[in-house]
């Protein structure tokens, strides 16, 4: 996959973060078609609250004044920024998922941006750069010119922080096929029937910090009991 014939699924990802927005939160709350039974929603929630107070600890740790969120979503992870933070810059591509987020957050201190991430260059430097799954939607092709766009977003001795999927059979819905770990390709469907093809890689912590050390940053990262993987990034 090349950056110019990449485009076609680049805007099918998009298209489908958009149509879903409404539906998205089903997911982390394990609803609907996301709902896996008692035994396996237990183990989704220990893991979400793992990796939660992940994020609020390296806050309290780090105390980073100014962030910049990529792909900010309904605010699943805005809500634990932005009450800690000074200031948040939240961007993403669906208009759909910044309505959601604001009406969640509702923070005088997040300003939002509608755009393409890989169009989008950081007008300003921050303290901390904060994905919350998004890398796994970054094509191989993309990921050097990703990882120099939050080079250049970072301030001297700042950082960038990822959560993201880990590769497990119950994390996807019900009526979803499993992805293949490998082809960096997914389709989803939508509670409509619609379907779509996005970018899905799934990293583990020990690659994604091999591929990271590569691009010029030192990666310290882990992984959850079963779905997530997360850590920090530093320039080196």
């Amino acid at each position: 996959m090349n950056m110019p014939q990449d485009r076609e699924l680049l805007d099918d990802q998009i298209a489908y973060y958009r149509a879903r927005a409404p539906e998205y939160d089903a997911w982390w709350f394990r609803t609907g078609r996301f709902d896996r039974g008692a035994e396996n929603n237990a183990a989704w929630n220990a893991d979400v609250a793992h990796v939660e107070r992940a994020v609020v600890d390296m806050l309290a740790k780090t105390r980073p004044s100014r962030v910049l969120e990529l792909a900010c979503g309904t605010g699943l992870f805005t809500r634990h920024l932005a009450p800690r933070v000074e200031h948040v810059t939240a961007v993403d591509a669906s208009p759909e998922v910044i309505a959601i987020n604001r009406g969640r957050v509702g923070a005088s201190n997040v300003d939002y941006v509608q755009a393409d991430l890989f169009d989008f260059e950081p007008n300003a430097r921050y303290d901390l750069v904060f994905m919350g799954f998004w890398l796994s939607h970054v094509p191989h092709a993309r990921f050097d010119a990703f990882w120099a766009m939050v080079r250049r977003a970072l301030q001297p001795q700042a950082f960038a922080w990822v959560v993201d999927s880990a590769h497990d059979p119950t994390s996807h819905a019900v009526d979803h096929q499993t992805p293949d770990r490998h082809a960096g390709i997914a389709t989803r469907r939508l509670d409509d029937g619609r379907e779509f093809r996005i970018v899905k890689v799934f990293w583990e912590p020990a690659t994604l910090a091999t591929r990271l050390r590569a691009c010029g940053f030192d990666a310290q990262l882990a992984q959850t009991k079963r779905y997530f993987i997360y850590g920090g990034a530093t320039p080196t």
